[in-house]
């Protein structure tokens, strides 16, 4: 599968968890220690816009539901993306980054806030293990010591080695996988 079928399959995962968030959400607390639920979502639909912004793709929404405005920000730049390919370097937060690479980026954000959504909201996280282990090793490939900083990633923490490839993946963006429902 490619970066794109796998961009597609992060951001239909991340509406079946934002899908109906209700006002009464909007100020749960997330695994984000900063975040709420509606500070989570302006985090993510700025950090996707600026993955568009890099490669001169722009990006607008309204503020609609928190849903709508995933999927206004992430199309277009997923579009844009396809027609701009993926065979050179980007420069990224201050990194060169390969363009595949810098693309995965937005999977990364879409799985991993995907589930900090669903701590924060109760629900299961709907992630093949398939997509989780090609996040994972993504997210091994782009974040550093120094990215983990800059990017508000804790440490990994540790997870029992027979767990899942969507626990691992939290638990290496600094999250404590025991939080999530299981689906």
């Amino acid at each position: 599968m490619d970066e794109f079928a796998r961009a597609d399959e992060a951001l239909v995962a991340i509406h079946h968890v934002v899908e109906g968030i209700g006002d009464d959400d909007l100020h749960r607390r997330t695994p984000c220690p900063d975040w709420d639920v509606l500070e989570l979502a302006d985090h993510l639909i700025d950090t996707i816009a600026r993955l568009g912004a890099v490669v001169g793709i722009p990006a607008t929404t309204d503020r609609g539901d928190i849903d709508r405005r995933i999927h206004q920000v992430t199309q277009p730049i997923l579009a844009g993306w396809r027609r701009r390919g993926l065979t050179d370097d980007v420069l990224f937060s201050g990194r060169t980054l390969p363009a595949h690479l810098a693309l995965g980026i937005l999977c990364l954000e879409l799985v991993v806030h995907g589930w900090d959504f669903a701590v924060a909201l109760d629900r299961p996280s709907h992630v093949s293990e398939a997509l989780a282990a090609h996040v994972l090793s993504l997210a091994r490939q782009t974040l550093t010591a120094e990215s983990r900083v800059i990017a508000g990633f804790d440490p990994p923490v540790p997870v029992p080695a027979d767990a899942c490839a969507l626990d691992r993946l939290v638990a290496f963006t600094g999250r404590y996988p025991h939080l999530a429902l299981v689906s």
